[in-house]
């Protein structure tokens, strides 16, 4: 390569008509998935974004598999949660992937960095584990879990059901 220049092409989506057929299409998914997503779950107190998101998916995680440890890859958490009224939108929104938690122990001397955030571990001790298909299977890449050989036998729910049920538990997201 010699060169190259770019620049910055800003795309206002109110300012584009959509292709009649497209549009056609959407509509008609659209109906289809409103009954199913267009359900309130919950309420949250204030827009949870962010590294706060990944740390409530976390918590989401634990509580419901009954893990001790738990980890969501930034990268995966692809919208945030809204201040008011949650709807089964929302979750999906954060999480469209259909991505299964999957639960491994491992003894404390193999838990990740990642995963320990900075608390202390008996490092004979076994811990559960709780994490995506997809971080399993990418542990080593960039933002996963820094590792390799872990092995998760246990496969749980889709992580956006378990979030979904255990935001109707909360009620209320602080």
């Amino acid at each position: 390569m010699v060169s190259w220049k770019w620049r910055t092409i800003p795309v206002e989506a109110k300012n584009v008509t959509p292709a009649a057929d497209v549009a056609a299409l959407v509509e008609q998914w659209e109906a289809k998935v409103a009954k199913i997503v267009d359900v309130p779950v919950g309420e949250a107190r204030h827009t949870i974004a962010g590294p706060e998101l990944k740390r409530l998916i976390e918590r989401a995680m634990i509580e419901e598999t009954g893990a001790d440890f738990a980890f969501m890859n930034q990268g995966g958490v692809r919208d945030r949660l809204p201040e008011g009224r949650l709807l089964a939108r929302h979750i999906w929104n954060v999480m469209p992937f259909d991505n299964i938690v999957v639960i491994g122990r491992f003894q404390g001397s193999k838990l990740p960095a990642s995963v320990l955030a900075g608390r202390t571990v008996d490092p004979q001790r076994e811990y559960t584990l709780a994490v995506t298909d997809f971080t399993a299977a990418n542990q080593s890449a960039s933002g996963q879990l820094g590792t390799t050989g872990l092995v998760f036998p246990q496969s749980g729910p889709l992580l956006r059901d378990l979030l979904i049920e255990w935001v109707k538990k909360k009620k209320v997201l602080e």
